[in-house]
């Protein structure tokens, strides 16, 4: 009987990587003689076996980017249809994952974090490469929003994450200048600041949805449901409706052709379509979703 493999081709940043972990434990969940390669988490202690070129062979199911038939994959591995299941995506897609739980265990380190108090509230700016506009599932967060919450929830605004010396990240600190803006730690510690906060708003990111999935702590998580996390986009679903940490909100979230005109800056600071969404109206969303 040859090996079974669920094979890891990593692909992209520390919480990318940790989807791709996950994904591939399931898996050996449905499959518990598989063998889990090709990963490599130094953040957390976790590596295996590295993949080496002839690793792979014969019959292998890829499962691309996020959307896939996660059981039927498993049930081809287990019955010998294929001999190897490649991860080459992410599989952002709550139905493919276990409660946060089952995964708290696995990522546990003693790395300093940045801890905050009961009466602030982290605001993850997700900025760097996605501030030019290019990638249609990532844009900055228009200032109005974090005003929101800051103003709903009378907490003290925290901000961290890519704050540079751009544009957008200087117009931010003019606008909230008493705020308190956290230095740019490691990833892993950054990480471990999201985890451990009680209240988060999040950027649009797998890692700061990650962080704050994981979180034994948070109390109160803010999510703007656009680009990663619009789950019309047929590919991902990353909405816990029935988390009630969860706090849904719809934003201004502007797509490739109206991003060719924008100016940035002024669109940060005026864009104010700023709406919690209940509940119904998220189960509309999925309702939405092309091939369902």
């Amino acid at each position: 009987m040859s090996k079974k493999i669920i094979a890891i081709r990593s692909d992209g940043r520390l919480a990318n990587q940790m989807f791709q972990l996950m994904l591939a434990f399931e898996l050996k969940q449905l499959v518990p003689e598989a063998q889990i390669m090709g990963f490599s988490l130094p953040e957390w202690g976790l590596a295996s076996q590295p993949l080496k070129p002839r690793t792979i062979q014969g019959n292998a199911l890829l499962l691309p980017r996020h959307r896939f038939d996660f059981h039927q994959a498993a049930k081809a591995l287990a019955e010998g249809l294929v001999n190897s299941i490649v991860i080459e995506g992410w599989g952002m897609r709550l139905e493919y994952f276990g409660s946060p739980s089952r995964y708290q265990q696995l990522f546990q380190t003693n790395t300093d974090f940045q801890p905050l108090s009961d009466k602030q509230l982290l605001i993850n700016i997700r900025g760097e490469d996605i501030l030019t506009g290019w990638h249609p599932s990532y844009y900055p967060l228009a200032y109005p929003f974090y005003e929101q919450i800051i103003d709903s929830t009378g907490l003290e605004p925290v901000f961290m994450g890519q704050i540079g010396p751009d544009n957008y990240s200087l117009a931010l600190k003019k606008r909230f200048r008493g705020a308190r803006f956290l230095r740019q730690g490691s990833a892993i510690s950054d990480f471990q600041t999201i985890r451990h906060s009680k209240h988060v708003v999040l950027g649009i990111s797998s890692f700061s949805w990650l962080a704050s999935w994981l979180s034994e702590t948070a109390i109160n998580i803010h999510l703007p449901v656009a680009g990663l996390f619009d789950p019309r986009s047929g590919e991902t679903d990353m909405l816990p409706v029935t988390d009630s940490r969860y706090h849904f909100y719809a934003v201004d979230f502007p797509d490739m052709q109206q991003r060719q005109s924008l100016d940035l800056e002024t669109w940060a600071n005026s864009a104010d379509s700023n709406r919690l969404l209940a509940v119904d109206e998220i189960n509309r969303m999925h309702q939405l979703t092309p091939g369902e």
